[in-house]
């Protein structure tokens, strides 16, 4: 009797220590490595900007920080008010909008204050950075011949313009028509934009003069729609998931996409397939040609809404969902890269050839790469 119960203990302690063994080698296989992690004081007011090996983050507290690669942290200065924007960087300055609708600059080295800019009216998109090719003569002459300068939308449909170095306006757009949330795409001296009156604009980035606005009908609804382009096609989605392309130059209808779609919309290297989060737990590959679906790729699970668009890392097509990230190999395989806690990712890129940031809801950074 005592030999049985021995035999039956020893067999519980063998199939204990098999099932442990079992769970550390899954954790060691794991296809990501984890390089730094970053644990802030308050949540993100928008996407970490990282530039030459340095990580910059805005907090909702005020907080601008400076941490350098191995999550030391360099500088920080508090603007005493809400951090929304996404700030940007040019020229050795770092340029970040606050709550109460002023821009500031500061000195990307030390983090001290260079001048701020009151704007009379709310601040509503991310900042986004350009090389001004206008030719406004300034008020206030300048101390060196750069033309960096930062474009932004507002609560009233203006698109505002400004110097970098001086934040002296270059111009203002005023035909919109209602809030502008989208963040503005810059290209070929043309600037793109949303607004809540529905249509998708064009406006020259030297002048801020209209080029073109469009949208398919009176009902048709761009404003919650991201914005990319491949130098000849705009992509945008309406407020009824369908995706459309338009010529970059003319403003005109190129073709409208049978698949239903929502989230920011990715392009593929080769600037042929774009890669969207569709309705009904779906992938979508679409070509830029002629809109048609080349694949759709059934998930078990519903995709949430986010403005993290899917992109391709080595013969792979990465995206997010919720608190992770998945992979598609080329037989269109999934895997679950990384998962984080319960908290929503809301930023993911490529910061080198095998280094990637993420950044979650729940105040927390992380650099990766994946084996």
């Amino acid at each position: 009797m005592k030999a049985r119960y021995l035999i039956l203990f020893l067999g519980l302690f063998l199939n204990v220590l098999f099932s442990q063994n079992k769970k550390s080698s899954a954790l060691n296989t794991s296809p990501i490595d984890t390089l730094l992690k970053i644990d802030l004081n308050s949540r993100l007011g928008s996407s970490p900007l990282f530039y030459q090996n340095r990580i910059y983050t805005s907090e909702l507290s005020g907080l601008i920080s400076c941490f350098d690669i191995s999550g030391k942290k360099i500088w920080h200065r508090n603007t005493s008010n809400t951090l929304k924007s996404r700030p940007v960087i040019a020229d050795n300055i770092l340029c970040t909008a606050t709550s109460n609708n002023e821009i500031i600059t500061f000195r990307l080295d030390t983090g001290d204050q260079i001048q701020s800019f009151g704007v009379e009216d709310s601040i509503t998109t991310d900042l986004a950075f350009i090389q001004y090719n206008g030719d406004k003569e300034l008020l206030m002459p300048k101390s060196t011949d750069s033309k960096s300068s930062v474009i932004f939308g507002t609560k009233s449909g203006k698109i505002y313009c400004i110097d970098l170095e001086s934040l002296q306006v270059h111009w203002i757009n005023k035909d919109a028509s209602g809030i502008i949330k989208s963040r503005l795409s810059a290209m070929d001296n043309r600037i793109l934009f949303t607004c809540r009156d529905g249509y998708l604009y064009s406006i020259d980035a030297r002048n801020g003069l209209l080029n073109w606005r469009w949208k398919e009908k009176a009902e048709t609804d761009f404003s919650n729609s991201q914005i990319i382009s491949d130098g000849r096609k705009v992509y945008v989605y309406d407020n009824e998931y369908s995706l459309f392309s338009i010529d970059l130059l003319l403003g005109n209808l190129t073709w409208k996409s049978t698949a239903k779609v929502f989230g920011e919309v990715g392009i593929s290297t080769d600037k042929k397939k774009l890669y969207a989060k569709g309705l009904y737990s779906k992938l979508y590959i679409i070509s830029t040609l002629d809109g048609k679906v080349l694949k759709g790729i059934k998930r078990n699970y519903l995709f949430e809404d986010d403005n993290i668009s899917p992109f391709e890392y080595k013969k792979q097509i990465l995206f997010t969902n919720w608190n992770s990230i998945f992979s598609l190999d080329e037989k269109f395989e999934e895997e679950n890269l990384f998962t984080y806690g319960d908290s929503t990712i809301n930023t993911f890129m490529l910061i080198d050839k095998n280094r990637f940031l993420v950044s979650n809801s729940n105040r927390t950074i992380i650099i990766f790469s994946i084996r």
